[in-house]
């Protein structure tokens, strides 16, 4: 009887398969160990483990920066073809995810980075080519959870999963996903895992289960260490005796989608063959892998890659295959051939191509009609990426389609001011971003300030021909010998936003152009820095400034910082993280004539860090002096309503909008959109909807023209 139904279902399988085709993706996670730009000789040994592994996506962790993923794009996939395409990387300060894919398998669609604490969770959107109309687009997320041991480590891998579960609850229920990557797992008792794999927001199936860390009995389950000993390059030893690595999959691939799954049996951590149990896998023969492979394994990464395949329905009839010719880079003024010579079709042929522009600043296309085709690079004054389309057709009327980037390079020239101007907030935890964020730029300034620690000694240039958008932070990489303060440098570097700061980041190169200099610090007012996220804050972030005439009226707190403000309350971080000396501990009620120091920003808030014990200037009154305020706020604190004066120089003023908003700077009230003719408004504490606002710190914001105004008050109930 049951010979007899299993003849049966086999007979049903058989006719089902015989009915449509199938192919199959394969994906890999693999932790590449800080990878950089001058990491070309471990490209070669990565270069090894993907030839052997042919995947078709590759999720990425630990990229140093983006010569790190062009470095294995283009020596490790590319080396002998032009089959591959990487994701834009999300600019973490800490290590970055990225992707890898088959531009004739897959088409990269979209892509999200989702900020952690730590590290962004980053997300990739793709199309399979080649498949049926039915098949659902998916993403993978490629993150790198905190590392170590620790119920403080623990708490934070699993806030950090609470981010990737706040995102796909957002998503419908079709939403296709895979999680992969370096989750630092030491349990699967441990509440991500749980969050991740066993609750109903995020429900991800693990193909392997649960796993005991440290024991023999689960080591084919292992991925790290791929070392017994170091051998210079940072990683992990103590050989393989940890599940680290890992690729989960939605239920869709596991129980709900016929036309997209997950291919039972094919979950596989490569080189681990069982037999390396708390030993490096060139420790003795490997029974899973050629011995050069292992051997590429181990000096590749301390990771063992990790290998899952997705079955997916295919057409039935074949595409053809564009192929829109390699990546290039451009000048200005140059005409840019556009070769679509090696596009074929597998079972017929071509009759027709079509050129279209993707992204970049719009030019007219030559001959887009054409095998080839032709443009003249525009003017640009950043680096600039112009994506063009290639949609070829066949005689089926079948389409395929490949994209190809121009790229035109400008690195040379900048100053902090370049860098930093902006007129944009925009969005989550951005103040104001660069609009160079992501490129690798030569950026010329002064040394103001270099911070007295020996393992990250970080340090500000300033622009000296400007005060405002003149300075930016530099975060260097341990080993970075800094510059001496007042030195004219020229860095190249990559630019960053860390949390909502500017920052030149893996300083490549340093060239000391004259020494000596000195800059004089701009004097600032006090509620340019009071507010959290302003426009009057961010134009002097990075830069030398001075503030007078300020009273202490917050002690020192855990993280070494006491707090000024002004006689009209506006209060001031006063910060030791670029101090020399003993810091001091003022008493409360002290008046300070002057506190120099360097702007900084971070978590949202604004802080002056001095540099030297002169940055101090006590005054001989016990008494602040009363500043001058274009707004007076009344009551502060407030129980109902809250009355604002403007000071007659604000009056008969063109395009004023003013708003009440929230500590997060979303808004909670309009009061005023026009000409300005009155100087007195009146908030009733009611949101735009009528309800009552809750307690809470708020903000009158005022915009005039492109100048913001910000001035905080209290609420309660």
């Amino acid at each position: 009887m049951i010979i007899n139904q299993i003849s049966r279902l086999s007979i049903f399988v058989v006719l089902i398969s015989l009915s449509f085709s199938q192919d199959t993706l394969t994906i890999v996670t693999y932790n590449a160990l800080r990878f950089g730009a001058n990491d070309g000789v471990r490209a070669q040994h990565f270069k090894k483990v993907i030839d052997y592994i042919n995947p078709d996506i590759v999720a990425l962790q630990e990229i140093e920066d983006q010569g790190g993923i062009d470095l294995l794009l283009n020596e490790v996939f590319n080396k002998n073809s032009q089959d591959f395409l990487s994701g834009p990387l999300s600019n973490s300060r800490d290590m970055e995810n990225g992707i890898i894919f088959r531009k004739s398998k897959v088409e990269l669609i979209g892509n999200k980075s989702i900020p952690t604490i730590l590290r962004d969770i980053s997300g990739f959107s793709f199309s399979i080519k080649n498949a049926a109309p039915q098949v659902s687009s998916f993403t993978i997320f490629s993150a790198h959870l905190k590392a170590s041991t620790g119920s403080d480590n623990e708490d934070q891998r699993w806030e950090e999963a609470k981010q990737l579960q706040s995102y796909i609850n957002q998503q419908d229920k079709d939403f296709h996903y895979i999680l992969s990557g370096d989750l630092n797992l030491y349990s699967p008792n441990e509440r991500a895992y749980k969050l991740l794999a066993d609750s109903m927001s995020i429900d991800l199936e693990d193909p392997i289960g649960k796993w005991v860390r440290d024991d023999n009995s689960n080591v084919l389950k292992f991925t790290q260490s791929t070392r017994s000993d170091q051998i210079g390059d940072g990683g992990s030893t103590g050989g393989l005796d940890d599940r680290f690595d890992f690729i989960l999959f939605s239920d869709h691939f596991t129980m709900t989608d016929p036309n997209l799954k997950f291919l039972d049996g094919s979950y596989t951590v490569i080189g681990n063959d069982g037999n390396h149990y708390n030993r490096s896998i060139i420790d003795g023969s490997n029974t899973q892998v050629p011995n050069d492979i292992a051997e590429a394994i181990h000096f590749a990464s301390d990771h063992y890659p990790v290998v899952a395949k997705i079955i997916y329905t295919s057409k039935t009839s074949t595409s053809p295959i564009a192929h829109a010719g390699k990546d290039q880079s451009a000048i200005i003024g140059e005409t840019i051939s556009l070769d679509g010579t090696k596009s074929y079709d597998p079972n017929g042929s071509i009759v027709s191509y079509d050129w279209t522009q993707v992204s970049g600043p719009p030019i007219t296309i030559t001959n887009s009609n054409n095998v080839t085709a032709s443009f003249v690079v525009p003017e640009v004054s950043i680096t600039t990426k112009m994506s063009f389309k290639l949609t070829v057709t066949d005689n089926e009327g079948e389409t395929g389609s490949d994209l190809v980037n121009i790229t035109i390079p400008i690195t040379a020239g900048f100053t902090p001011y370049d860098i930093q101007i902006s007129s944009e907030k925009g969005i989550g935890d951005d103040c104001y971003p660069s609009q160079y964020v992501g490129q690798n730029l030569e950026v010329t300034g002064i040394v103001t300030g270099v911070r007295p620690d020996e393992q990250y000694p970080n340090f500000f240039i300033q622009d000296p021909l400007k005060t405002e958008w003149a300075g930016v932070f530099v975060y260097i990489n341990v080993g970075y010998k800094p510059p001496p303060v007042g030195s004219q440098v020229q860095l190249t570097a990559d630019i960053k936003e860390y949390y909502g700061l500017t920052e030149l980041a893996n300083v490549s190169n340093t060239i000391i152009l004259s020494s000596n200099n000195q800059i004089a610090p701009v004097t600032i007012k006090p509620s340019s820095l009071s507010n959290g996220c302003s426009l009057e804050g961010e134009i002097y972030e990075g830069m030398l400034v001075t503030i007078n005439n300020v009273r202490v009226t917050g002690a020192l707190n855990d993280k070494n910082q006491f707090f000024v403000s002004d006689s009209l309350n506006n209060e001031v971080i006063i910060d030791q993280y670029m101090f020399e000396g003993a810091w001091p501990n003022p008493q409360l009620g002290i008046v300070f004539k002057r506190i120099d120091g360097i702007v900084h920003y971070n978590f949202d808030e604004y802080k002056i860090m001095p540099l030297k014990n002169t940055d101090f200037e006590i005054s001989d009154s016990s008494i602040v002096d009363p500043e001058s305020s274009d707004l007076i706020i009344y009551p502060n604190p407030s129980k109902s309503l809250v009355n604002f004066k403007l000071s007659p120089s604000m009056a008969n003023q063109e395009k004023v909008k003013i708003d009440i908003v929230n500590i997060n700077g979303s808004p909670v009230a309009n009061l005023f959109n026009g000409h300005l003719t009155k100087d007195r408004f009146i908030w009733n504490g009611r949101s735009i909807n009528g309800e009552l606002a809750p307690t809470g710190i708020y903000f009158f914001r005022m915009k005039i023209g492109s100048k913001e105004t910000t001035q905080k008050f209290v609420l309660l109930r």
